[in-house]
């Protein structure tokens, strides 16, 4: 028989049980995004930050690479109590970062490259330096007293409520000049502003239309479950232990209200062209609140990023199957997001390495995602294994002009590695934060030049992914793998099967490979061994894959 007669009936079942079909109709639907943390990614000119001229350097590594789009994280005027996420200038960049004709500059020669950019959008909060809140603060009268949120309490000494920040004390910081309290989920230098004022919210909308004017392809959204507060403030039944984790509760965390402001700002992005997208950051619970972030009806956040993956940190293929799993087949066929590695993770390469697998482990976990339907994220330095720095090298870096705070994620912000000379290329001046020891081995111009590299296993996925109709915009296809420690699943596009199995295993594993009713066993002679590592093996429903070991087949 032959192999296009043996797909007929895998295919028949699937177009009716699989409810992810192939619907990628807009640029982000199955877009890879590359996270750039701009002080960190190339010097331009010898101060040791990162700016955007270096990010402009650095485009034709990205196009190579085959990324469809950068986020950029906060490059705004800043004092820098949370390193650009207490922003104190929405409309401009920081002298640190360049100008507004760098940035132009910029999204011109992106745009010669087919690469959008993602502007990082704080709007939970500004900094404490921001006019509108030195004009709120400065009288009980101001007209712009509103745009924040203000509480009397019980006087200097008691709070309005008692709930915890996420960065740790109360989440409000007491005015002596106008005696009252200002509410921040996170930093004291955080204050949040307040939604349900119109003028506020007309405001922040501008913003939008300012960067969207400015040629941004749209915005990562920055703590998106905490726009609202319950108004009448009640305090928490339940509040958490003295310097625990922040209570979030339904009074200040996912909160209703917020529909409505995602509702109007992608109404605003609908109207300009070129499909520009929100990417959220989008904690949530249960992958049931997750499908609400899209929107009842599909019109707030097209990207909102599944934390629920994102936060795993066990190689464990029967987590990582209920999680992918999840997400395919119960957010309405919408588009995942996909992510191990951000600003706010641990790299990858440290979480799930065991020291000796590490880069075979690293191309492990880059095939999980890069192999799925879907948005994927990828930060910075992932396709060269980047890990953490440890934190006892960042203790020993002295603290100057460049880094007037320790932060505890520093390990993850450390500079790109470019090559093996100075710095690892990535400035020629006296870099703000140290570069991780292991640079002459883990840099770009050394792993380009290796078959078998991290990154040239990166590479090569990114191809797949752009090439293969299956890899490319084809529907999720779950599959059994009779081992707790092997993860296998199915692409498909019309004809077209994709064919993925991880061992998350430091042993050799056994696998029998099961579909939907049974009826993948009559594909497999049709499938053909596309990318491996760290050993191929014939693809045929029983087979033994190595330790920590990817497979992935194609039948076309």
């Amino acid at each position: 028989m032959k192999p296009a007669l043996l797909l007929l009936p895998l295919i028949l079942i699937l177009c009716k049980l699989s409810p992810a079909q192939n619907s990628r109709t807009k640029w982000y639907d199955n877009a890879v995004i590359y996270e750039i943390y701009p002080r960190s990614f190339q010097d331009s000119n010898g101060d040791g930050i990162g700016d955007l001229n270096g990010i402009t350097q650095r485009l034709d590594y990205l196009k190579n690479l085959g990324i469809d789009a950068i986020w950029i994280t906060p490059f705004f005027p800043s004092p820098n109590a949370d390193f650009g996420y207490d922003i104190s200038d929405y409309e401009s960049v920081a002298p640190e970062y360049g100008t507004m004709q760098d940035w132009d500059r910029l999204v011109s020669e992106a745009r010669k490259r087919n690469i959008r950019i993602l502007v990082d959008f704080v709007l939970n909060h500004t900094s404490d330096q921001h006019p509108w809140f030195k004009e709120s603060r400065s009288s009980l009268t101001n007209p712009k007293r509103d745009w924040y949120i203000w509480r009397s309490g019980g006087g200097p000494t008691q709070p309005p409520t008692h709930w915890t920040s996420i960065f740790g004390g109360y989440t409000w910081t007491w005015d002596p000049k106008t005696e009252q309290w200002y509410y921040h989920i996170f930093l004291p230098q955080q204050p949040d502003v307040n939604w349900a004022n119109r003028d506020l919210r007309k405001a922040m909308f501008d913003v939008v239309r300012f960067w969207l004017n400015h040629g941004a392809s749209g915005f990562r959204l920055d703590a998106t479950p905490y726009l609202f507060e319950d108004p009448a403030f009640p305090d928490d039944p339940h509040p958490p232990a003295k310097g625990g984790p922040a209570a979030l509760m339904p009074y200040n965390s996912g909160r209703p209200e917020n529909h409505q402001v995602l509702r109007e700002m992608r109404k605003i992005l609908d109207g300009y062209p070129g499909n520009p997208v929100l990417l959220g950051e989008s904690s949530t619970a249960t992958i049931q609140d997750l499908a609400k972030v899209y929107g009842e009806h599909h019109d707030e956040i097209q990207l909102p990023m599944d934390f629920l993956f994102g936060n795993l940190h066990k190689l464990d293929a029967s987590e990582f199957k209920k999680q992918v799993d999840a997400a395919e087949l119960q957010l309405d066929g919408q588009p995942p997001v996909l992510f191990f590695s951000s600003h706010d993770h641990e790299r990858q390469w440290s979480v799930f390495g065991d020291g000796t697998h590490n880069d075979q482990i690293a191309k492990l976990t880059s095939a999980l995602t890069l192999t799925e339907r879907g948005c994927i994220l990828l930060y910075y330095g992932e396709e060269i294994g980047m890990g953490t720095m440890s934190q006892s090298r960042l203790r020993d870096f002295p603290l100057g002009p460049k880094r007037p705070v320790a932060d505890e994620r520093d390990g993850e912000r450390t500079p790109m590695q470019w090559n093996t000379g100075v710095n690892a290329g990535f400035t020629t001046g006296s870099p703000w934060l140290p570069v991780e020891a292991d640079f002459p081995t883990y840099n770009v111009a050394s792993e380009e030049a290796k078959p078998d590299s991290i990154y040239s296993w990166y590479a090569k996925l990114l191809k797949l992914r752009h090439d293969n109709p299956a890899f490319r915009d084809g529907s999720y296809v779950p599959l059994d793998s009779a081992n707790p420690h092997v993860f296998a699943f199915a692409r498909k596009s019309g004809d077209k099967l994709g064919l993925v199995i991880l061992n998350t295993s430091p042993t050799e594993e056994a696998v029998t490979i099961t579909g939907m009713r049974g009826v993948i066993e009559g594909v497999w002679p049709a499938f053909h061994l596309i990318q491996y590592a760290p050993s191929s093996s014939p693809l045929t429903q029983k087979l033994t894959i190595a330790p920590y070991g990817v497979l992935i087949g194609s039948t076309n």
